[in-house]
């Protein structure tokens, strides 16, 4: 049976329930059944542990899809946001 979703739909609906929280760290394990997700503040200390079997990423997937339909939402800005939020800029290369 081919995969519904993808690992870019799956880790971007991961990442907007960690944005939610506030993390600023990540920790993502692949089991034999699903994911086991940890996220930690800006100190480095544990702010949630979360398990996602098949059918909670199932669910957490269809509803960020739904809600993707109905509130579309353009990334412009996303990198600039993301260079700020963890202290980076971004380099050009020289040619």
């Amino acid at each position: 049976m081919p995969a519904t979703f993808s690992y870019a739909s799956i880790l971007r609906a991961i990442g907007q329930v960690l944005d939610q929280i506030g993390v600023k760290s990540i920790a993502i394990q692949e089991e034999e059944d699903g994911l086991f997700v940890e996220g930690f503040d800006s100190d480095g200390q544990l702010q949630v542990q979360a398990r996602y079997d098949i059918a909670s990423l199932y669910d957490l997937l269809n509803s960020t899809e739904e809600k993707s339909a109905e509130y579309p939402t353009a990334d412009a800005g996303l990198l600039h946001r993301f260079l700020v939020q963890h202290d980076r800029e971004l380099v050009g290369v020289a040619r």
